[in-house]
């Protein structure tokens, strides 16, 4: 009998992408059975976060336990076991937790309850999480597409809105194109090198003259653009858009994060460890790929009376401000970067979740207007939105303001100081759009159309994003140190 290809401690590394993918089997065979109502609904959004939390642990404890060991890739050097590749498992789950917590009340309004929702939730976190610790080409793949299909479905998840069906489309064509283009690129790639291990793709290319090969830097731009489409980056963004105003919108505050930040571990681990060896060709790329996508999401995002579309033209802008990190080709690049993401996170979702509360005569709202005299009706709610809004526009004492502080000084550390004065202004330009909302907060008379409506979980989303975007920058060691032991590898 032939021995099982794999050993104890290649599971091991897996714990958490097995835990998420037994949580989503439960939570689809037991929706198949199930009566659909709002309290099975919310069984299954609490089996979720259950899932979430001890996948969680799995990537606190478990792997960290690997790494101590010595353990540096499992199941034959397809998938990496390192700090980076559980800093962004990490973020993902939070991401993930936070949607949820939003999508109670959501999913409630919308009748939208259902287990598909929180299957397609958990098996795309399996596909992000693979897509940040993979280690070779294939594995990346696997794992990108995986994400990109479970995503495709969220988006349009909302049968009846002829929004939610149109985005999910919309999304689907073009993400696929995208994926084609990635496919060509890594072939290109593998027809130089000769191998989809990244860490060997490296040592190909530091043999001399292959660098120059006309191949591989097709395959090299091929791969740039494609990844330019994932995180949103101009001229690629076309996307964004059309997919975060049309998808419901705990999907929307989970995909502008989360498969944001898993497209740029993706981008890190390409970028910084298969084509070290061309630093000076990507930096430049990806330097006119940064202004590009800060001036035009943030002149974009003035004209939009749409929260979500504004929201949507702000998250393509700080696309741009977390590729500066990037750029800058630098480990320090690399963690300003992902403490950026890391901030990102919890002042972005801080920001979509407020959205859900708003409803008129059951119909979500997401008009600037129908924030109009919040501080009148729930001063609480105003007060946690302005503390998102200064901190997306970077403004202290916000963790905002330290992310573009970090990614800033790492340009200007790396001789990119142009670059730097170009974010401080887009940085300006977007303080902006964020006061319109402030101003119809605090100045605009109440719409008396508008009701709020909250539930536990939201609020917990709220307070938890609140926090933290505080919090992240009186009391930023610690997460800085995170960040920092996280590109170890780099």
């Amino acid at each position: 009998m032939e021995s099982i290809p794999f050993s104890a401690s290649d599971l091991a590394a897996l714990n958490a992408e097995i835990t998420l993918t037994i949580g989503a089997c439960i939570v689809l065979v037991w929706g198949a059975f199930a009566e659909r109502n709002n309290n099975t609904g919310h069984r299954f959004a609490w089996i979720t976060l259950l899932t979430v939390f001890a996948a969680m642990a799995g990537v606190t404890i478990g792997l960290p336990a690997l790494m101590s060991n010595g353990v540096a890739t499992a199941f034959a050097g397809q998938l990496a076991v390192d700090g980076f590749g559980s800093f962004f498992s990490a973020l993902f789950l939070v991401a993930a937790a936070l949607a949820i917590g939003a999508s109670f009340r959501f999913l409630d309004d919308e009748d939208a309850h259902a287990a598909e929702y929180y299957f397609f939730m958990l098996t795309s976190l399996v596909g992000m999480m693979i897509m940040a610790r993979a280690a070779d080409l294939i594995s990346l793949f696997v794992g990108l597409e995986l994400q990109a299909l479970s995503v495709y479905v969220l988006v349009g998840y909302l049968k009846s809105d002829r929004r939610s069906s149109e985005a999910g489309v919309k999304y689907f064509i073009l993400g696929g194109l995208s994926s084609g283009v990635f496919v060509y690129a890594l072939s290109l790639i593998y027809a130089i090198t000769g191998t989809t291990n990244i860490e060997a793709i490296r040592t190909s290319l530091n043999v001399p003259g292959t660098t120059d090969n006309p191949i591989l830097i097709l395959g090299l731009i091929l791969l740039v653009v494609s990844l330019a489409f994932k995180v949103a980056a101009v001229p690629f963004h076309m996307w964004a858009p059309d997919a975060y105003s049309g998808a419901p919108t705990p999907v929307s505050m989970f995909i502008s994060v989360a498969s944001k930040a898993a497209a740029f571990a993706m981008m890190i681990r390409l970028l910084f460890v298969a084509f070290e060896p061309m630093t000076a060709s990507w930096t430049a790329l990806l330097a006119v790929l940064s202004v590009a996508t800060m001036t035009f999401g943030n002149v974009a995002a003035v004209t939009q009376d749409n929260v979500k579309r504004m929201f949507a033209y702000s998250s393509v802008a700080h696309a741009g401000y977390a590729l500066m990190g990037i750029v800058a080709g630098t480990a320090y690049g690399v963690s300003a970067a992902m403490y950026y993401l890391f901030a990102y996170t919890f002042m972005n979702i801080g920001a979509w979740a407020m959205i859900v509360i708003f409803r008129r005569e059951g119909m979500a709202c997401d008009r600037v207007e129908d924030f109009n005299g919040l501080v009148h009706r729930s001063g609480w709610a105003a007060a946690a939105m302005i503390i998102f809004l200064l901190s997306l526009g970077g403004i202290p004492p916000t963790i905002g303001f330290l992310g573009k502080w970090y990614v800033f000084g790492a340009a200007v550390e790396a001789g990119y100081g142009w670059l730097a004065v170009v974010g401080a202004i887009n940085a300006a330009i977007s303080i902006f759009y964020y006061l319109r909302l402030v101003k119809a907060m605090f100045v605009a008379d109440a719409d008396s159309d508008v009701t709020l409506v909250h539930s536990m979980p939201l609020n917990v989303t709220l307070a938890l994003s609140a926090v933290i975007t505080i919090l992240g920058v009186i009391w930023a060691t610690p997460f800085i140190e995170w960040v920092q032991s996280a590109t170890l590898p780099f």
